[in-house]
């Protein structure tokens, strides 16, 4: 048992060597990307909900 997980943590050494990386740059762009998209996406979705419950409303008295 002890043989199998050696062997399992060697080779998960080997694939990690060969994972390319990002830059601290290009961490921080994407990050920043992440950060406003999901920012205007919930402006987004705030807006859709505000008209439909604004909408239900007039319809709905």
């Amino acid at each position: 048992m002890f043989k199998k997980l050696f062997k399992f943590l060697a080779d998960v050494k080997v694939e990690m060597n060969k994972v390319s990386w990002p830059t601290k740059e290009e961490l921080l762009n994407s990050t920043y990307v992440v950060i406003i998209v999901s920012a205007l996406l919930a402006v987004f979705i705030f807006g859709v909900d505000y008209i439909l419950s604004s909408v239900l409303k007039l319809f709905l008295r």
